[in-house]
């Protein structure tokens, strides 16, 4: 239970990503509350510009995510040039508050404007938007303006130096621990089909568990293959071995692993003896095992056991045996490889990554369109905020300000809105009972306001509720240390972020709204267009010709592509935004899903070429070509929402596979195997791709429930 608590904790947070940001953004607040209080003390100043230190600390270190290091600390060293602007601009209009909040909806639309700019954009209006904003709470006067400036430089400092020099992103140490979260994904998905082997059922609970970690099996092996597509360059360490190489390598063993769940699940929905399921169960808990452990022997011992298995289980009614141990013997022997080639690449030197330049796309920018939204949100905020209450309407603001953050369409702000809510109203009773059992000690304060940041910074990626819960809990326990906890104040929070989130929301309905079905449909005509390229090179490439694109590539950019699908079509299928086609919004996910995984299987049956007579060949080509006519047609019927007109292409997959299978007497070789496989892969594309027509023809003109309608 240990081994999988720790395998679990590693494969839940890969590279270690979000312990390292936590870790870091906490140290640096500690040392700059330190440093700021020092010099507080020292010089007379109040405290509040001690704080106003820290809150620049602790923007900085959450906003400045940029995947290059030294991208990070050039960012790092600008922070401090929008921060002294917003800061004199907030202390020279505070005394005009009419003019005050007109300056505060200008610096609301260029926080947001500038986030065309990516990571760096964002990051520095971030603070810009917090520093106005913080100098006008404070009331600042001009001449406390050089100790302002000094306690965001003095933060600023202390962020750089946690980030570039105590605990830096190193490409090669992330690299690794990625690595290791890959493979702790991999015993994840093999210890939950070892259980599901032994159990002998398969339930809905069940095959959800196995659907949700292999997805998450799939997640991190892109974020593997992303970095060293970004950061190794291998032929520098192989003569001859390229990225593709690399590339090929992952996606075999993660894919050999999905086919061991696959096999896992048939097996536990069969009826097999009893003790032929234990010793297969058995067997596969000794590949988790062996995954898990550091070297090879105990790969090549669940790979000779495996084998044993084949060799007794001869009769036809053990043929879902065979495959199930078939499938340990080829996860066992990738997973070798791909380790043995994984780890000498993460331990080489990290080349210098190349930054993507952004890619526009025609009419109004994202960006502009949310610094409009944004700042109506804040000058209502503003007015709604200060009607409430004329010294706390800060808390609106920040609400309708921070929802648009990370967001793309209505559906997303709603969503983000909704979880700020639920977390401040959470929240709030939480800080109260810490607040009273803590009340007195102010090292115990201070310790709970630490673990509550830490908190905060490391859940802030995995839900956005939990990290408001968090924040809202360390405030009360602020409020108490600064003497000015009340109940009344705490409730007051939860009704101004109410109005702020409200406000944020309906802006983003309203005002130049973003349709999201209309980006749904956008993502899969996206995705349906790399599955047409990948049929194309796939049926190249297994028949000896020269594809347009590259294989594996092709297959992880339709990995990638799904998962932008899902990101987008996340609020449709959870949350308040999904309560209206969230069934059908699910069904054609998971059409997308099986698609893919499915695409993947031909992508690694057709990556070497096959001799094939040319009737067979002739059969492969009229199936893949029919198979992108059906494909076009649907991408057109994504463009104008008009009905499509597919043909199945099962005549000609017939006909390939029984040319396929002539000679059915003798045993397969592997590279009939393979062709079968990829025709099987095929025919299951198509079915998906049918299966879309189908629903077209029965749900009001409709391609995709929930995709387009």
């Amino acid at each position: 239970m240990f081994e999988r608590a720790r395998i679990w904790a590693i494969g839940s947070d890969p590279g270690l990503l979000r312990l390292r940001m936590a870790t870091r953004t906490t140290g640096a607040l500690a040392t700059a509350l330190l440093a700021l209080f020092l010099l507080t003390k020292a010089t007379g100043q109040p405290l509040t510009v001690a704080l106003l230190g820290v809150l620049i600390t602790m923007v900085s270190g959450r906003t400045v995510n940029e995947p290059d290091p030294r991208r990070q600390r050039i960012t790092m060293a600008l922070l401090p040039i929008p921060t002294a602007l917003a800061i004199t601009a907030a202390a020279l209009l505070s005394p005009h508050p009419v003019v005050a909040d007109a300056g505060f909806v200008l610096v609301v639309f260029i926080a947001v404007y500038v986030r065309r700019f990516g990571p760096r954009g964002t990051a520095l209006g971030m603070v810009t938007f917090m520093s106005y904003f913080f100098t006008l709470y404070l009331r600042a006067k001009f001449s406390e303006l050089p100790w302002l400036v000094g306690a965001t430089l003095v933060g600023s400092l202390c962020s750089f130096v946690w980030s570039a020099f105590i605990l830096p992103d190193r490409p090669e140490s992330i690299l690794r621990d990625n690595i290791r979260s890959l493979r702790a994904r991999m015993a994840i998905v093999v210890d939950t089909t070892a259980d599901t082997v032994r159990s002998g059922e398969l339930d809905e609970r069940r095959r959800r568990r196995l659907r949700i970690r292999a997805g998450r099996l799939n997640e991190t092996a892109l974020m593997v293959q992303a970095q060293i597509e970004d950061r190794v360059n291998p032929g520098a360490l192989w003569p001859g071995v390229s990225g593709e190489d690399l590339a090929l390598w992952l996606f075999d063993a993660e894919l050999t692993v999905e086919r061991l769940a696959t096999a896992g699940a048939r097996v536990a929905a069969a009826d097999i003896p009893a003790a032929a399921r234990a010793e297969l169960a058995d067997t596969v808990a000794l590949l988790s095992r062996a995954i898990r452990i550091p070297h090879h022997d105990g790969l090549q011992q669940t790979a000779d056991l495996a084998q044993r298995l084949i060799e007794r289980s001869s009769s036809p009614d053990d043929l879902l045996v065979r495959r199930l141990a078939l499938a340990i013997v080829d996860a066992a022997k990738a997973t070798a490889q791909v380790r043995a080639r994984m780890e000498r690449v993460a331990t080489a030197t990290a080349a210098q990554a190349d930054i993507a330049e952004p890619q526009f796309r025609p009419g109004m920018l994202q960006s502009t369109r949310q610094a409009i939204q944004v700042s109506v949100a804040a000058a209502l905020a503003i007015v709604v905020g200060e009607a409430i209450s004329p010294s706390r309407w800060f808390w609106a603001v920040i609400a309708a300000f921070v929802v648009f953050a990370g967001t793309n369409s209505w559906a997303e702000t709603l969503n983000k809105g909704w979880q700020r809510l639920l977390g401040t109203v959470l929240g709030v009773p939480s800080g109260v009972l810490v607040a009273t059992l803590v009340s007195g000690s102010t090292v115990a304060a201070l310790v709970m306001i630490f673990v509550c940041l830490f908190c905060a910074f490391y859940f802030m990626k995995v839900t956005y509720s939990l990290m408001t819960f968090w924040i809202s809990t360390m405030l009360a326990l602020l409020y108490g240390l600064l003497g000015e906890f009340a109940f009344s104040l705490l409730l007051l929070r939860i009704e101004e972020t109410a109005v702020g989130a409200v406000i944020g929301i309906a802006a983003a309905m309203l005002v130049l709204p973003i349709n999201t079905r209309a980006r749904i449909r956008s993502e899969a005509h996206t995705f349906f267009l790399t599955l047409s390229d990948l049929v194309e090179a796939s049926v190249a490439s297994l028949l000896g010709s020269a594809a347009a694109v590259g294989l594996t590539e092709t297959a992880r950019q339709l990995g990638r592509d799904l998962q932008q699908f899902r990101a987008t079509a996340k609020p449709m299928t959870a949350g308040l935004a999904g309560l209206a086609g969230r069934r059908s919004m699910r069904h054609g996910l998971r059409m997308l899903t099986a698609c893919e995984r499915y695409a993947r299987i031909l992508a690694s049956s057709s990556e070497t070429h096959i001799q094939t007579s040319p009737e067979l060949a002739d059969a492969i080509r009229s199936t893949s070509t029919q198979i992108r006519r059906n494909i076009d047609a649907l991408i057109t019927s994504l463009e104008f929402n008009q009905a499509a007109t597919v043909f199945p292409s099962t005549d000609f997959i017939d006909a390939a596979e029984a040319l396929a299978r002539q000679h059915g007497d003798q045993p397969l070789a592997p590279d009939r195997r393979r062709l079968l496989a990829a025709l099987h892969a095929l025919r299951q594309v198509d079915r998906v791709i049918i299966n879309a027509a189908i629903d077209l023809g029965a749900d009001n003109g409709m391609l995709i429930p929930g995709l387009i309608s």
